[in-house]
């Protein structure tokens, strides 16, 4: 008998190309019809740098039976269509849209006034903008129509101490707008030095004087208030504002606790991003993050000499010593391992041990392991010389 060369291959599961391939490795796709070809060494142990699809009904065009191709296709040389037998074949959909472009189209324009017009194919429809109006054509399709401007500035017109005038022509239109001071002659206030007030100044920042009606004054607060000595509120101090600005060298608080986030409803959603910031070269925050549920710190935490983590009430870390109340991790790696007892469970053959715990057990591991591996191969060696032999690529 002949040896029988098998390649790696898929009957049954998912279509599609293996994960991986060794270079020049073969497989074949039984869902999908495809061959695939292992190209190029882009890893370790030479495997493909790509699985490139090289043969097969699902990649490739056959000479007879129906299949669908996607994507733009050029060919050269006559391309011999059949006759079409349906409205969707190419001669037959040429022929139509060949017909409908050279179609003569006409239609009839009128508007409220003037004589109809009738439109032709190949005719310019021009729409022009009339009294107060421009056409404009922007896109493919589409004309707009504006209002255009006058000569009125756009603003608000009219105040305590002026009364605003407007020209409107025959559309409806403002035309002209402005303002014009109200003026009263002192003859037309009756009584007026009766009640005149004289004398009154305001202090800049701090008392605002103003007449508020014929005889009669104002006094209040401007609109900023600044204040050069001390200031003493013996009540509560409420600040309805954005932002409250301390420009001083110390800060001192009698409370021993400050609330942040204070608002009617408080949850973990509003508390997001609560913290302290301090401005630097880059901003210094501890922030609480309710996506992850704890305090959040932008720099690094440095403790002092003979000082340690506490979880718990307890110790957990210190400069020097991890506690002993912490006994699981999940590292991956560690670093060189000077001293130390290893009682964990037995290392297996994969991983550089003896997948036992006693030294007898360990030559027995390590003996049929080695024996196995011996026979399997010095058995593939006596079905190749007999040709007898099945080399197997096995599945993906």
């Amino acid at each position: 008998m002949a040896n029988t060369l098998r390649i790696k291959r898929r009957a049954t599961g998912n279509a599609g190309a293996p994960t991986s391939l060794e270079n020049a490795e073969l497989a074949f796709n039984e869902v999908d019809n495809i061959l695939y070809y292992g190209k190029g060494t882009g890893g370790a142990g030479g495997t493909a740098t790509t699985v490139e699809a090289i043969g097969g009904l699902g990649a490739f065009t056959t000479l007879t039976g129906e299949q669908t191709i996607s994507g733009n296709k050029t060919f050269t040389g006559t391309v011999i269509v059949p006759t079409p037998t349906a409205n969707t074949h190419a001669a037959t959909k040429l022929y139509v849209d060949g017909a409908v472009a050279n179609a003569t189209t006409t239609f009839t324009l009128t508007g409220d006034t003037g004589t109809n017009q009738t439109i032709t194919s190949g005719d310019t429809l021009t729409i022009s903008g009339g009294t107060g109006l421009t056409a404009t054509v922007g896109a493919t399709d589409t004309i707009t129509v504006n209002l255009d401007n006058t000569a009125v500035t756009a603003a608000n017109y009219g105040a305590s101490g002026s009364v605003a005038t407007f020209t409107v022509d025959a559309q409806g239109r403002l035309t002209a707008a402005a303002n014009t001071a109200i003026s009263i002659t002192a003859s037309q206030v009756s009584d007026r030095a009766t009640n005149l007030v004289t004398g009154l100044t305001g202090t800049a920042n701090e008392i605002a004087v103003s007449n508020s009606g014929v005889g009669a004054v104002t006094l209040s607060l401007p609109a900023n208030v600044t204040i050069s000595n001390n200031l003493t509120v013996s009540g509560d101090l409420i600040v309805n504002g954005n932002t409250t600005t301390l420009n001083t060298a110390t800060l001192v608080v009698e409370d021993k606790n400050i609330v942040l986030a204070n608002v009617a409803t408080p949850t973990d959603t509003t508390a997001d991003g609560a913290g302290i910031t301090i401005l630097g070269a880059t901003d210094k925050t501890l922030n609480w993050v309710d996506a992850t549920d704890t305090w959040t710190s932008s720099e690094h935490f440095n403790l002092l000499a003979g000082k340690s983590y506490y979880i718990g009430g307890s110790a957990v870390l210190s400069n020097t010593t991890l506690a002993s109340s912490v006994i699981t991790s999940s590292l991956t790696s560690v670093g060189t391992i000077g001293t130390g007892v290893w009682q964990g469970t037995a290392i297996g053959l994969l991983y550089g041990g003896t997948g036992s715990t006693t030294a007898g057990g360990a030559r027995t591991a390590l003996g049929l392991a080695i024996g196995t591996d011996v026979q399997a191969f010095s058995s593939q060696l006596t079905a190749l010389a007999a040709n007898t032999a099945t080399i197997d690529g096995g599945t993906f």
